[in-house]
């Protein structure tokens, strides 16, 4: 039989791969350790990181389901007078991932158990996470947050939070990480743990990052510019990948950021991806 694992071991893997998410740099469109948002900086994303502390070990604790620690951890930040987003995607991904990390079984299998058993109540939490932390996604016709009665109808939908993503998954890259069962994260995890041994944890972050941007548009992305704009970011990432200075890399960031464009769907699939990675023993 396994040994359980140390639920505040997995809560320093999960606060350690947000804080090397956030400080890999040229990271392009995203905060990083070497420049800020107009509105948002980097000690704020430090301050969220470390707020959600807590939640990943109540989660590897096995204290609720994902739902009400997501809502938890949101809460945790803007205890910190954070007001805007800046961790939510991260979070809906890296917590259910803590939750199966607190348990016996293999990572993967266990994962998959929290997924399919999340529930209603799972789903009214993340709604209510999602509204208090603004975030921004495309807008859905179904159990959509701009319907004034969308708790109502969620409630008699009997729907569960692992039945929203599903409906989501064409057009959110964290929504069909979960009706995948993380299918990119655990393949960029072994991807990323290479590089890391061969380039350094720095580049092998970045190296990655433009990797998974290059093979799918972010959908922050085009959400808020549309798919074309998605597709170009997503091209140009592709040739800053076989650049092997980075200075591709930087040119793009300045763009991106000069534009107002935050590839930020991307950037929390590296930070579950880092995560998975460090669970299963990466050393830097």
């Amino acid at each position: 039989m396994n040994c359980k694992p140390d639920p505040d071991r997995v809560a320093q893997c999960a606060l350690l791969a947000m804080l090397f998410e956030l400080s890999s740099s040229p990271k392009p469109g995203n905060v990083d350790r070497c420049h800020d948002f107009s509105d948002i900086g980097f000690h704020h994303f430090l301050a969220s990181a470390v707020s959600a502390y807590p939640v990943f070990l109540h989660a590897a604790e096995g204290r609720a389901g994902p739902g009400p620690l997501i809502l938890e951890a949101v809460a945790a930040w803007k205890s910190w007078g954070l007001s805007s987003n800046t961790h939510f995607g991260s979070l809906v991904l890296m917590i259910p991932l803590a939750i199966a990390a607190g348990r016996r079984g293999e990572l993967q299998e266990e994962l998959k158990s929290v997924l399919d058993q999340s529930s209603t109540g799972d789903a009214l939490a993340f709604y209510r996470a999602f509204s208090r932390a603004r975030a921004r996604v495309v807008d859905v016709e179904s159990y959509s947050l701009c319907d004034g009665n969308w708790e109502q109808r969620l409630q008699e939908s009997g729907k569960s939070l692992m039945d929203l993503m599903k409906l989501s998954a064409g057009h959110d890259l964290i929504a069909r990480e979960w009706s995948t069962y993380y299918q990119r994260c655990f393949g960029l995890s072994d991807r990323m743990a290479q590089k890391i041994e061969e380039k350094g944890l720095n580049e092998g972050v970045v190296r990655s990052y433009l990797e998974a941007l290059a093979e799918v548009p972010d959908s922050l992305v085009q959400a808020k510019f549309g798919i074309r704009a998605a597709q170009e970011v997503s091209r140009r990432a592709g040739l800053a990948l076989q650049d092997p200075t980075l200075e591709q890399a930087s040119r793009l960031d300045k763009d991106l950021l000069e534009k107002d464009i935050n590839p930020g769907s991307t950037a929390d699939l590296i930070a579950a991806s880092l995560f998975i990675a460090l669970l299963r023993g990466l050393r830097f």
